[in-house]
Formats: structure tokens, sequence, C-alpha cells
């Protein structure tokens, strides 16, 4: 009975899956910026081209801190949210869940990362939102790359936060244009984010717009990320040819784009139709007559190698890129950070 009692002990022990590895923000942040900005553009392709081919589940997004819900308690400006996102890959080896807090100026959150095959966890990345602003900002990069003018005038920057800093790095590697005019309801973050560009390694010239309006009168490739809950954009300064990157609109009610914009866009191009009809800046344009079946997924642009053919041969020339964000990002930055902190020695986990 003994020996029964040792092996039965021994084979419960060899069933527990080890503890998941935690890694803080710092191993995080080193990981990555060994990556090279076309891997992560190379891996996010591939995931929005899997989502969009149905072979990604994503459920519900869960967002706290925005109407309806109540604001948290620290959240003065009104701008404080934390969005719950999941996903994983059929066939793949991994889920996530990922936490991305923010508000005020301050980003924060975490992903988890679990096996599909053990079902056990298998890391924790306290990341600190890192993992989501570089997949957030490799979307609007993927978008430009497809349907950017070849040599636009100026990138117009409208809204200076952390999330305008990483669009740029990524903007940068798919595009020659180093001329930026950049706009901000806080003249300060403007002043503050031109400076840090103006000279810099990268090669920007950045300048302040007076107005949103200047800063978007001629540009070639118009970004926005603000949490505005009303149009800045309008129609009327928009010069074909011209991709616009909308990045902020992530949940019910957020806008930055009027809806004309994507009434007469000759493509408007979702990163999740279903997730953009509720969140993004389709969102009002369907509201005011838009069919969102004439939107096309990112992932269905990138399987064709750019806008498809169909009823619309010809290259666009008014191009909007409606990003709210799919959990499917989460999964592949996570799968390469994680390819890329297993390349350094291993240490005991901190569980």
């Amino acid at each position: 009975e003994a020996v029964e009692a040792e092996a039965e002990a021994a084979a419960v022990a060899a069933a527990v899956s080890p503890p998941p590895r935690v890694y803080s923000e710092r191993e995080v942040a080193a990981a990555m910026g060994r990556v090279a900005p076309r891997a992560i553009l190379d891996a996010l392709a591939a995931g929005f081209t899997s989502y969009s081919q149905g072979r990604v589940s994503v459920p519900p997004i869960q967002t706290l801190g925005q109407p309806p819900l109540g604001r948290f308690s620290g959240d003065s400006k009104g701008d404080g949210q934390a969005c719950i996102k999941s996903a994983y890959e059929e066939g793949g080896e991994v889920f996530v869940a990922k936490v991305a807090s923010g508000g005020g100026g301050n980003n924060s959150g975490l992903v988890l990362v679990f096996s599909q095959r053990t079902f056990a966890p298998l890391a924790v990345l306290l990341d600190g939102g890192l993992l989501t602003e570089l997949r957030t900002a490799a979307a609007g990069a993927l978008a430009a790359s497809l349907f950017a003018p070849a040599e636009p005038h100026h990138i117009a920057v409208i809204g200076c936060g952390v999330q305008a800093r990483y669009q740029l790095g990524m903007l940068a590697a798919v595009t020659p244009c180093r001329a930026v005019r950049l706009w901000s309801r806080r003249p300060e973050q403007a002043r503050a984010l031109a400076a840090e560009l103006d000279g810099g390694p990268a090669g920007w010239a950045a300048e302040v717009a007076p107005s949103a309006e200047a800063a978007c009168r001629g540009a070639g490739i118009v970004l926005t990320v603000t949490p505005a809950r009303s149009a800045i954009v309008r129609t009327a300064w928009l010069r074909r040819p011209v991709v616009v990157l909308a990045i902020g609109a992530d949940s019910a009610g957020k806008q930055e784009l009027e809806a004309g914009a994507l009434i007469e866009a000759d493509l408007v191009v979702v990163d999740s139709r279903a997730q953009c009809v509720d969140k993004g800046e389709l969102q009002h344009a369907v509201a005011a007559g838009f069919d969102p079946e004439e939107a096309r997924e990112l992932g269905e642009c990138i399987a064709e190698g750019g806008w498809g053919r169909g009823s619309k041969p010809s290259r666009p020339e008014l191009v909007v890129f409606d990003s709210t964000g799919v959990a499917i990002q989460d999964v592949k930055i996570a799968e390469l950070c994680l390819a890329e902190l297993s390349r350094q020695p291993a240490v005991p986990s901190k569980l």
C-alpha cells in the first residue's frame, strides 16, 4: 500500500503544472526592444488575416470606467478606462487575457498567457501597457503600408499622448515621410511631443499646428489618437490622396471623425466589422446611413494584398481605417514577446 501511495503521489506531482513565469515591465521592455518593427508588423498581419478568415475566437470586450458604466474614483478628466480582452487562434498553442488601463496620461496593464493544451497559465507579463501600445501602433502602420500615398506631404497627428509616439515609431517603418504637424486640445502636449521628435534619431521634422484644421490640410496621413466623444476632424479638411488612421474611438460614444468622412470615403477599412459597429467610428457612420457591409476588414485587405478588386478596381484616394483593437493582436504580440524572452537564460519563477 505504501508503494502504491507513493506512486499515486508521484503521478499527482507530475500532473501539477509548474508555476507561470512572471516578467517585469523592464524585462518585457528589454525583450521588445530587441524585436524589429517589421517582425511586429508581420506577426500582426498574420493575426488579422487569421481573424478575418474566421480562425480566431474572440469573446466580447469588457470596458470599465466609460459610459454606460460609472467613472473610476480617481478619474477627474473623464478619460479613464480599462479594457479586458481575450482571444485564441484555433489550432494555436496559447490563449491570452489582457487588461489595459489608463487615463490622465497614465497607462498600465498586464497580459496573462495560458496553454491551450494544458489550460494552465504559462506567463504573467507585467508590461505596464507596453504590449498594447505596440500592437495598437502596428495596426495603424499596417493600414498605412497598404493605403498611404507613396510620398505623403506630411503626417497630421491629432492628439499628442503616449499612443501618438508609438504610432509614429511604427509609421517610420512603412513611410518615408518625416514631416509632422501636431495638434492637441492641450497645447503643452503638442509642444512637448514636437520637442521630442524634432531633430531626433528618426529624422522627424515636427511643428505644432495652430488648429486641427491646419494640421490636417494637405496631409497624406491623418492620425487621430484622442479620447474624444465628438468629431474633431472635418471631412472638408481631407484632401486626396490621404489615409485617415482613426485609433481613438474604442468604446460606445467615442468619436474623432465626422460621419461624413466614412460616408464619402472611397474605402472604409476596419479591424473588426463587429466591433467597429458598436465601438468605433463606424457606429456614427451607420447611424448616418452608412452600410457596414461596405466596410472591409484589415485582414481581408492584407490577404488580397491591398484594397481588393471587387467593385472598386482603382486605387482608393480617401481611405479611413477604423481601429478598435482586436484581441488577436494581444495574442500575437504576447507570442512574440515570450519567444524573445525564451532566448534569454532561464531563471526560476518568481512564484
